[in-house]
């Protein structure tokens, strides 16, 4: 498990240095600006941190919607899981053949990528994750993809050939998912918020998949004027995958504060909003087992696809989330 890093959720139109030198991010976003509309906050977040119509995440993800768990009937009508095969083949390949990916990370991918099997065996909904073995019958997904055993011991490859592949969710909030900052402030004033947070869990256990890790958001608010302040919202925080095509990772920077005033008809508060987009499609995952009882016969290659709602962070930005002072008419 990664150290905890302590970094600042970034202000709207700022970037990190790291984002800045490779030119992905530029800051395109005025945080001077004041938003009226979800509309046109959405428009500022495709500039600034743009999410594809489907995405892939090699490993076990990071991001799984467990909250919320999607069942086989709820993707197949957006995504078939053969289409979704080959799709994962594909982004497995590319993977194994980046340049930047490591050597025995990249040949496990390519095992899934070179794999004859064209049809997969399907789970019935998120939580039905067990990987059958050779060696055991309840391995669970999240295990048996970072190399691990059900008794917690590691393989000697350190990792096994699991991609998450999936359609960008239509439902609403799905995409650039809103943070529970609150704190609005109604009838005019000034507010000072500041806004921070931490992140954890950067890599997986065996460090062998970066895929992601967990964004923990704080903001608390000074009323200019005096009066009351405190910590806002309640947010418990969220956890995110990395794309496979990724080169961004979310970086620090520091704290910061971010005041706001609103005229008297309006009511104004400080929005955020997640820099990425859930997605519904299937983890793949290979594996080997006897059939009948173990020692019974030869392994047998088999290939899992079980639905997944998963949590992508945008491959464009190294920042988790950004923040918008927001304004609508005040209540009557």
């Amino acid at each position: 498990m990664a150290a905890a890093l302590l970094v600042a959720a970034p202000l709207a139109g700022t970037a990190s240095p790291a984002a800045a030198a490779d030119g992905q991010n530029a800051p395109i976003i005025d945080k001077s600006k004041v938003y009226e509309s979800d509309a046109d906050i959405d428009k500022a977040m495709e500039g600034w941190a743009k999410v594809e119509p489907s995405e892939s995440v090699m490993g076990y993800p990071k991001g799984v919607d467990r909250d919320n768990p999607v069942s086989l009937p709820d993707v197949m009508p957006k995504y078939d899981p053969t289409k979704a095969l080959a799709d994962a083949k594909a982004a497995a390949k590319k993977f194994a053949e980046d340049k930047y990916t490591p050597k025995w990370v990249g040949e496990s991918a390519k095992n899934l990528a070179d794999s004859a099997i064209t049809d997969p065996e399907t789970s019935q909904n998120t939580n039905d994750d067990n990987i059958a073995t050779a060696m055991s019958e309840k391995n669970p997904a999240s295990s048996y993809c970072e190399g691990r055993h059900p008794d917690g011991s590691q393989n000697s490859a350190g990792t096994n050939p699991c991609v998450f592949v999936g359609v960008l969710d239509d439902r609403p909030g799905s995409k650039y998912p809103k943070l529970g900052t609150g704190g609005g402030i109604a009838g005019g004033g000034k507010k000072i918020y500041s806004v921070s947070g931490q992140v954890t869990d950067e890599k997986s256990a065996t460090t062998v998949w970066s895929v992601g890790g967990k964004f923990t958001p704080k903001v608390t608010s000074t009323p200019a004027n005096g009066g009351a302040g405190g910590e806002i919202g309640g947010e418990i925080g969220f956890t995110y995958s990395y794309s496979s095509t990724s080169l961004n990772r979310v970086t620090g920077t520091q704290e910061d504060k971010y005041e706001t005033e609103f005229p008297a008809d309006k009511k104004g508060s400080l929005q955020g909003r997640r820099d990425g987009a859930y997605y519904v499609g299937y983890l793949f995952v290979q594996y080997q087992a006897v059939p009948g009882a173990p020692g019974t016969g030869p392994e047998k290659e088999h290939i899992k696809a079980i639905p997944a709602r998963v949590y992508v962070q945008s491959p464009k930005s190294s920042t988790p989330v950004t923040y918008f002072k927001y304004q609508e008419p005040a209540p009557q």
